[in-house]
């Protein structure tokens, strides 16, 4: 995913702080935000929006932010989602990870740090989810959803996905039909060739216009996905 489309929720009751990261996140490109300023305010927006990470200070007027993290950690729908726990105090740091929290950053003027975090969680939750990214497109291999610009165009059949996958792992080089074959149907028979084109036609037609021209046709070899230039 794109840092436009992935959530937030920045649990922080300092003004001053939270101003910060604020203007910290929307310049990395972080658009979708959610704040609290207070423990079960978090927890209830946390359950509502189900946001990708959550940025979590220690000291809260209602609650100690350990307790957040343990309730947290406790909801089904949020039990994997990434708490980054932010404080001034790196002798919490310990007592964090054991209440659940999955990284610690203290609290810095300089965002670098936090930032870096970020970057580190979101590609490790594409690791975890099983997300194959090419630029603009993502492919969920459980699923076998296609996002484009993370939105979702398209939901492929089992052969139709290992075809784009094959495809987009390749790109921008060409791909042999014999090795697209065999990656397919797991095994190599070129006299059914012919197949292959036919389930190429049902893989462009289950895929948006602008994603169906990407893939074209190497005569006498095979297909190629090319991405566009700015990739």
């Amino acid at each position: 995913m794109q840092p436009a489309s992935q959530k937030i929720l920045v649990v922080e009751d300092y003004e001053p702080w939270l101003e910060l990261f604020k203007v910290w996140l929307n310049h990395a490109g972080y658009q979708e935000l959610y704040f609290a300023r207070m423990g079960n305010e978090a927890i209830a927006l946390a359950r509502k929006a189900i946001p990708d990470c959550i940025l979590l200070d220690l000291v809260l007027p209602d609650m100690d932010g350990m307790e957040v993290c343990k309730i947290v950690r406790s909801i089904p729908a949020l039990g994997r989602t990434p708490i980054i726990m932010v404080t001034a105090h790196r002798k919490d740091k310990i007592m964090g990870l054991e209440f659940g929290a999955d990284y610690f950053v203290q609290k810095s003027e300089n965002p670098a740090e936090l930032l870096a975090t970020l970057r580190a969680v979101f590609r490790r939750r594409e690791l975890d989810l099983d997300i194959v990214r090419k630029g603009d497109v993502s492919l969920h291999v459980e699923t076998r959803k296609v996002y484009y610009r993370d939105v979702l165009v398209a939901t492929l059949t089992p052969k139709e996905f290992e075809l784009f996958h094959v495809l987009l792992e390749r790109s921008p080089e060409p791909v042999d039909k014999d090795i697209l074959f065999t990656a397919v149907a797991g095994t190599k028979k070129p006299e059914l060739s012919r197949s292959l084109d036919i389930l190429l036609n049902r893989l462009r037609k289950a895929l948006p216009v602008v994603l169906q021209q990407r893939i074209k046709s190497v005569k006498g070899f095979g297909y190629i996905y090319i991405p566009p230039s700015d990739q």
